[in-house]
């Protein structure tokens, strides 16, 4: 599923009535202005308070001026959704708009962050960071809860999503008049808070969006692009590991070592390690210790995630 976007309209695209009606402030009245600063922007418009679920930052101060439109809990729109929005802010043909930003995420069900640890493996990310007890919330205490990798505005994430929403539903409780009815986590996010969903997601951003999607008008071309190509699922489980007697030497040992080092950082870290170590041999000695590492049926493979994504998507898509 398109979890965010963020799209680019030519300044003099935007709606004079819709900038009119963000950018005016009667101070006789309640409400608050809906305008703030912004540092790359002349100003930012919060939407919401005119009943548009977006964000529009107007006018940037370098090169064209144009604006941006930030649109709101995508996840949860449709494409006629996502239009009407847009329709809201410019009057203007937008297929021709550019993305600035989008995010591309397939939820999987019944697979924990902790197993995508053990197996996960993102080529070509130098950076990567580990999240144990996230800002999501407590689930299981040591359990790593997110994974990412590389550095913004193009980054992967592995996350609990569960636990996101377990916070953000938190959230509402707080807010919600002690006079209203209780809320219920089931009926506000469509899950139950036992429930154990995994989502994977890359976020596109500047150079990195995808050639074949670089515009509004090219979101259906989604349904043909594969934003989890730099994931492997690399086989390793916690099956019967092989005794002493029936290796040689030290192998054993160092078996025996690769194995318990790939269980407490993931094969991700665990590769990244013996590459330095191995000067980029990493490959060559995981094969040599294979047996330290064998296969079991996977919960989910990266076909499925892929297929995840397309029948969300094109669902999402869908006129």
């Amino acid at each position: 599923m398109i979890d965010k976007l963020d799209l680019r309209i030519p300044k003099e695209a935007v709606s004079s009535k819709t900038l009119e009606r963000a950018f005016s402030y009667d101070p006789a009245k309640k409400e608050k202005s809906c305008v703030q600063h912004a540092l790359h922007y002349l100003a930012r418009a919060d939407l919401r308070q005119l009943g548009v679920d977006a964000l529009l930052h107007f006018g940037c101060k370098h090169g064209d001026h144009h604006c941006k439109l930030e649109i709101l809990d995508v996840g949860k729109k449709s494409y006629n959704d996502i239009l009407e929005i847009i329709r809201e802010i410019s009057p203007a043909a937008p297929e021709e708009f550019g993305i600035m930003r989008i995010d591309l995420a397939a939820d999987v069900p019944n697979v924990t962050v902790p197993w995508f640890k053990s197996h996960l493996r993102i080529k070509f990310k130098r950076s990567e960071r580990e999240y144990g007890q996230n800002p999501y919330g407590q689930v299981s205490r040591g359990e790593i809860e997110t994974i990412i990798a590389g550095s913004r505005p193009n980054v992967i994430r592995v996350y609990n999503k569960v636990a996101e929403n377990q916070v953000q539903f938190r959230r509402m409780q707080r807010k919600v008049s002690p006079e209203a009815d209780p809320l219920d986590f089931e009926a506000e996010f469509g899950m139950k808070a036992t429930d154990v969903l995994t989502r994977l997601e890359r976020q596109c951003g500047g150079k990195g969006i995808p050639s074949e999607i670089s515009t509004f008008g090219s979101l259906r071309c989604l349904l043909d692009l594969n934003p989890f190509n730099r994931i492997e699922l690399v086989k390793n489980s916690t099956q019967e590991l092989p005794r002493p007697e029936q290796c040689t030497g030290i192998e054993y040992y160092t078996g025996l070592g690769l194995h318990l080092e790939a269980q407490r950082i993931g094969m991700q870290g665990l590769r990244k390690q013996l590459n330095k170590q191995t000067n980029g041999n990493a490959a060559r000695t995981l094969t040599s210790y294979g047996q330290f590492f064998p296969e079991g049926k996977a919960p989910v493979t990266m076909e499925r995630i892929l297929k995840i994504f397309h029948e969300s998507t094109r669902k999402q898509l869908a006129a």
